[in-house]
């Protein structure tokens, strides 16, 4: 049983305009009877984000997050459905039933594992910060003020230290009434092999590590004394911490609506260009830089800049984040901070003005690794214009646009006196060809013809299309039961939307938005809104419904066309083709 009867869930809807609501977050533009905007959950500069107010959904058809008012509200401020429901029904001045301690409690229970760890980590987080007044965390703050950090940045960030003692954390959580198996699931205490519980983080200065919605998630943690121990030390692996998908500063950097994104080397780095001014700025959480991380950026940024340290280590780490991002089609380049040993020593010596001049200064990825990997030969030794040819190259076959790669191997052969033709060939490709040079993910990899992609695109969309007009007008679907074909629809998802629309057009009903999203489990909900936001721009559905139909016909026959081609069976073919011109 639902915590609101489905009548009040419905009546809140209905009161909260959701073009209203939405505009509050995304400038929103009337584009026939919906309205169209830029996409408030993923970066992009084209708008594909769709409001209709008559079907009272929301729809986005770059990212394909989608649902009524409530799931925005639920998205958009990181709130539980409980949450969301209370929000819209005060700001709409609808009654709620009151609601007793026993629905409070199953409301609870039925909460997600993850809720527990989130609520875990962030009393984790107030417990050490709370350290840093006491008399056990004064050798933490004198680190900090080591490293120019007032009071006011460490609130901010909810620096902390985690003192000497092996389970004052775990005594804390304990007497709030947490489980031992949950504190142990959170990672920020440790079971030793006798059997005993320990704080994981004892006697370091913290780090809490923010999801993109601004949940402690984790803890990086650094020692400060001469012990003979590891230096920095994270969170482990859990439900709601995965360091290769997140990143330093992102809840903050996410909202400084900057095109682009510093990308730096560590906890200091991020608090002290962010201590002075500069909030688009990130840096990996324990881990070198993944994909994963890089598609989180390329959702907010359409640029990542690369600042990370000179030495061999950080142009090793620059090669990899330049890979990483060219194989996601994100643009990069690279900055180099020179005069200081990182960005943290830079910018607390230089300043911000300084440092944004370094910005201003940054180089594509290509010449940043032309002219880093190129100071390590003398080019004018004959071996050693291979050696820095064979380094670069695989580099350089990443590039995907015909222009960029012209200009990058014009400037290759400037450097090393080798003629761009060889330096082609050596990619695979002669010289002026259409052709871009393979990876090594696609050599000897044989496509198939781009004519198959798009038959099939078209048959997937023609589908979507019909039976949007179906979802659009049930009686549609019974006025064109005759002209319809077995195997016009194949997944079971349509077979289901079908049973729903044959059952609306007997009781010569309408389907409501609302009430069709709440069939199906929430993984489908992006593609029930996608369905019921195409606008189809017809006049008369019986029509648009035939012509849809006719499009499927067609494309299917292509299907057994092909297949039987491909059979060799050529019996079969012509009495295909034979019915077909019948």
């Amino acid at each position: 049983m639902p915590l609101f009867p489905e009548y009040v869930i419905q009546e809140v809807i209905e009161k909260n305009d959701i073009v209203d609501v939405i505009g509050q977050t995304v400038r929103l533009r009337r584009s026939g009877s919906n309205y169209m905007g830029l996409c408030p959950f993923h970066n992009e500069k084209t708008p594909s984000f769709s409001v209709s107010p008559q079907k009272g959904i929301f729809h986005c058809f770059g990212c394909g997050v989608g649902g009524t008012v409530i799931n925005f509200v639920m998205k958009s401020e990181d709130m539980s459905f409980y949450e969301a429901v209370k929000f819209l029904a005060e700001r709409a001045n609808v009654a709620l039933p009151q609601v007793n301690s026993n629905d409070i409690q199953r409301e609870n229970l039925i909460k997600d594992q993850k809720e527990v760890l989130y609520a875990i980590n962030e009393e984790a987080a107030k417990f050490f910060y709370s350290y840093l007044s006491k008399p056990e965390g004064k050798i933490a703050v004198e680190y900090f003020k080591e490293r120019h950090i007032d009071g006011n940045c460490a609130k901010n960030f909810w620096l902390g230290f985690s003192p000497a003692e092996k389970r004052k954390l775990y005594d804390h959580l304990l007497s709030l009434g947490y489980k031992e198996n949950d504190i142990l699931k959170a990672g920020v205490v440790s079971k030793r092999e006798d059997g005993t519980i320990a704080d994981r983080f004892s006697n370091r200065v913290t780090f809490p590590i923010f999801n993109i919605n601004g949940k402690v998630i984790g803890f990086g943690a650094r020692r400060i004394d001469n012990k003979k121990e590891f230096k920095y030390l994270n969170s482990p692996e859990t439900l709601i911490y995965n360091k290769s998908r997140v990143l330093y500063g992102i809840h903050v950097a996410r909202r400084s609506k900057a095109k682009s994104v510093i990308l730096v080397e560590g906890y200091m780095d991020v608090i002290s260009l962010m201590k002075h001014g500069i909030f688009n700025v990130v840096a990996a959480s324990g881990t070198s830089f993944t994909k994963d991380q890089a598609k989180l950026l390329k959702k907010y940024f359409e640029e990542v800049i690369v600042c990370l340290d000179s030495d061999d280590a950080g142009i090793n780490a620059a090669k990899r984040a330049v890979v990483i991002l060219r194989e996601i089609d994100m643009k990069a380049s690279v900055m180099n901070v020179t005069g200081a040993k990182d960005t943290d020593e830079f910018v607390n010596k230089y300043g911000k003005e300084e440092f944004e001049r370094l910005v201003k200064g940054r180089k594509s990825d290509m010449l940043y690794l032309m002219q880093a990997l190129g100071e390590k030969y003398n080019l004018e030794l004959s071996e050693d214009k291979v050696a820095y040819i064979s380094e670069i190259l695989p580099y350089i076959a990443r590039i995907k646009n015909k222009v960029e790669l012209d200009v990058a191997i014009n400037d290759l052969s400037k450097r090393t006196g080798v003629a761009n033709q060889a330096i082609y060939m050596q990619l695979g490709i002669s010289e002026g060809s259409s052709s871009l040079p393979k990876t090594e993910e696609t050599k000897g990899e044989k496509l198939l013809p781009y004519t198959g992609a798009i038959t099939s695109d078209k048959l997937e969309k023609t589908r979507d299309m019909l039976i949007s007009v179906f979802l659009n007008d049930p009686l549609c679907y019974k006025r064109s039961e005759s002209v319809l074909f077995d195997g016009i629809f194949e997944s079971e998802f349509h077979f289901k939307l079908l049973e729903i629309i044959k059952d609306k057009a007997e009781q010569n009903k309408k389907i409501e938005a609302s009430e069709l999203l709440g069939m199906f489990d929430e993984d489908k909900a992006s593609e029930i809104t996608k369905l019921l936001s195409i606008d189809a721009m017809y006049e008369n559905s019986d029509r648009a419904a035939v012509d849809f139909i006719k499009i499927i016909m067609n494309e299917k026959r292509k299907e057994s066309v092909k297949e039987l081609l491909s059979r060799g069976d050529i019996d079969s073919l012509n009495e295909l083709l034979n019915n077909t011109n019948e």
